[in-house]
């Protein structure tokens, strides 16, 4: 060999050797840089959130809450009403399950002859697999009982009695199968009261006053149910609402099971009160429709194990292909099930479940209708008052204690971008009738919860409630936030304080209706500064994946405003007197710290943002967290090229190209 190809050789080897070695910094330099820029863990944003609340309590504590009194029906937000059609389910379901028994209908049998249905078993295994068992042959007016499952699939074929031709008819149904089995409950609990907790998603107070209006006469009026004129929201969206309630904890307190952290815990890690109801005798149920976008698999790994006796979400995957009869559009039939709206299901399996022997929880969450478009939910108002009255005839409200309720108000809807909107959604639905039972058993619960209809309550006051109300108060969550001298979860049947404080209730600024905040306008030196941070943040978390997600730019800021303590506070100096009522006040003091929340637009793709942020003075400059930003619009597939590796980043990410 020549020294020229030697020399060949040796200069490819070398070049070969620099482009590995560079691929392989490159991928480290991105490896590096994502790990940088990653949301931190749970347990950091939960500390930082606590000692956030503790710099909030003391100026708040002891100030009680101005709740807003917001008028349902005022022109900034019945301007964004409209009148839908109501949901009209085509076709006539063959067969009907009923608690256990599923059968042919009459109306069917009496016009076809030779008829065979073939059941399948939906079989759940997890959250995110179930499968068919093993297919059986029912012939005409002969009844399948449900025994491996709540659920089945059903093809049936028949003659017409008039002719030779055939009819097929598919669907699914669902009832209650015969071999739960249930622990006994301990001596002398054997008869403590059942709990309902209806809920629809999206529903603000006022919202359901707007647009429910013959169901909100039926629930204050017939029944008697208590509105809670101050309830307010946690956070943003279902989980933050579900979580409180469900386990008496919020998302940062509990294991950490989101679907990017890339671990293998799931929520059967957390408490649950369907877990600790189970050990005391309780029949349990979770029903919740849109499994595609359920409250505890969008973001998290779900469930390993179903939490409670009774779940739907293997039910509504297998219905809806997971989802697919969904995306088609055009048709008010993908709020069908069958020839059934796919709310009076949820209503008919809930009656059937407080039927059931023994004592009974159950949760119910119905998103069809309100999820996409709040308007929806008026095409339920008159089946919400058939269900409600029903169980009222029947007896089951003598000894269950009702709640109907929504998470919070909508979140992507015109009338967000009006300040009542913006309250709206922070203040959601939730009213509670009490049982027979309770209010003779404790007479003084009812003029508490009156009480506590016009003071701040939240999610965690209804965990504690509860808990009180099936005399399970060992399970309370003691938790106060540092300084607090009021648990942060309170039970409705005792009076709450009417000095209770968003901190201490656990309420963070931008989530917090009794704030008094203050416009401010374009010529503060800090306006465009506010505008500026938030895009620049929202520019550092895509920084990680810029070749796939465009650098957005401030197209337009729509309002800023700025929260700071009263006067009376800031100007305090000591007491005048020995028992500490009197105050001296002198001038007042200039906190270092302003809360800030901002409105903008930005580009490309037009992203609208709201954000809650805090300005230091020292420091002088913009704190601002993801946390405490939401897209007030929907993102649509702006985030397409990057959900999948990516889904924290959906709402910030419009994918280049």
């Amino acid at each position: 060999m020549t020294v020229m190809v030697k020399r060949w050789y040796r200069s490819r080897r070398y070049q070969f050797v620099i482009f590995v070695v560079i691929v392989f910094c490159f991928i480290y330099y991105i490896s590096l840089n994502d790990s940088l820029h990653r949301e931190p863990d749970l347990d950091i944003t939960r500390r930082y959130i606590e000692n956030r609340l503790q710099e909030s309590l003391k100026e708040d504590k002891g100030t009680g809450c101005d709740i807003p009194h917001l008028d349902p029906f005022a022109k900034e937000v019945t301007q964004f009403d409209k009148v839908l059609p109501k949901v009209v389910c085509d076709g006539r379901d063959w067969v009907k399950c009923y608690l256990s028994e599923c059968k042919v209908v009459p109306e069917i049998l009496a016009t076809t002859r030779d008829i065979v249905c073939t059941y399948w078993n939906i079989i759940h295994k997890s959250d995110k697999e179930h499968y068919l068992g093993a297919p059986r042959d029912v012939k005409d007016d002969e009844v399948y009982v449900l025994e491996k499952s709540d659920h089945v699939k059903i093809k049936c074929i028949g003659t017409h009695l008039n002719s030779m031709l055939h009819s097929k008819w598919t669907g699914h149904s669902l009832g209650f199968r015969t071999t739960v089995v249930r622990k006994q409950p301990p001596p002398g609990r054997e008869n403590t009261i059942n709990i309902l907790i209806f809920g629809f998603d999206s529903t603000s107070k006022n919202g359901f006053i707007r647009r429910m209006p013959k169901s909100y006469e039926f629930l204050t009026k017939e029944l008697e149910g208590i509105v809670l004129q101050g309830y307010n929201i946690l956070g943003d969206g279902t989980p933050a609402a579900l979580f409180p309630i469900l386990t008496g904890k919020n998302e940062l307190e509990l294991p950490d099971v989101r679907k990017k952290m890339k671990n293998n815990g799931t929520m059967d890690m957390m408490p649950f009160i369907f877990y600790k109801l189970r050990d005391d005798g309780y029949r349990t149920a979770y029903f919740e429709d849109m499994p595609w976008i359920g409250t505890f698999q969008y973001r998290f790994n779900g469930f390993k194990h179903q939490p409670a006796d009774h779940y739907l979400r293997s039910f509504y995957l297998e219905e809806s292909s997971s989802g697919k009869k969904w995306w088609k559009g055009g048709s008010n039939n993908k709020y069908c099930i069958g020839d059934t709206p796919q709310y009076k299901m949820m209503m008919n399996i809930t009656e059937q479940f407080l039927s059931l022997d023994g004592k009974k929880f159950c949760f119910t969450f119905i998103a069809d209708i309100t999820h996409d478009d709040f308007n929806m939910i008026s095409t339920a108002d008159e089946h919400t008052v058939e269900f409600l009255q029903a169980l009222r005839d029947q007896g089951r409200l003598r000894d269950t204690l009702l709640f109907v309720m929504g998470d919070h108000g909508p979140r992507y809807a015109k009338v967000r971008d009006t300040l009542q909107g913006k309250l709206e959604e922070r203040l959601p639905f939730m009213t509670i009738v009490l049982p027979e039972t309770l209010r003779r058993s404790r007479p003084e619960a009812l003029d508490a919860l009156k009480h506590n209809a016009h003071v701040l309550t939240t999610p965690h006051d209804i965990h504690a409630t509860v808990l009180d109300a099936m005399d399970l108060q060992r399970y309370w969550n003691p938790y106060k936030v540092r300084g607090a001298d009021l648990a942060r979860g309170l039970t409705l049947f005792e009076p709450i304080p009417k000095n209770r404080s968003c901190s201490e209730a656990g309420i963070e600024p931008h989530w917090c209706t009794c704030l008094r905040w203050l416009n401010v306008s374009d010529a503060d030196p800090l306006y465009h500064r506010a505008a500026r941070a938030v895009v620049d943040y929202i520019n550092s978390l895509t920084e990680p994946v810029r070749s796939l997600c465009a650098v957005r730019t401030l197209l337009e800021v729509s309002w800023e405003s700025r929260w700071r303590a009263n006067s009376r506070l800031l100007s305090f100096v000591e007491a005048r007197d020995a028992d500490g009522y009197v105050g001296r006040f002198g001038a007042g003091l200039r906190p270092d710290k302003e809360h800030w929340q901002v409105k903008i637009a930005v580009g490309p793709g037009r992203g609208v943002y709201e954000a809650s942020m805090t300005y230091t003075k020292k420091e002088d400059k913009f704190l601002v967290n993801a946390r405490d930003i939401s897209r007030t619009n929907a993102y649509n597939n702006e985030p397409s090229c990057i959900s999948a590796t990516h889904p924290h980043l959906n709402m910030f990410c419009y994918c280049n190209g």
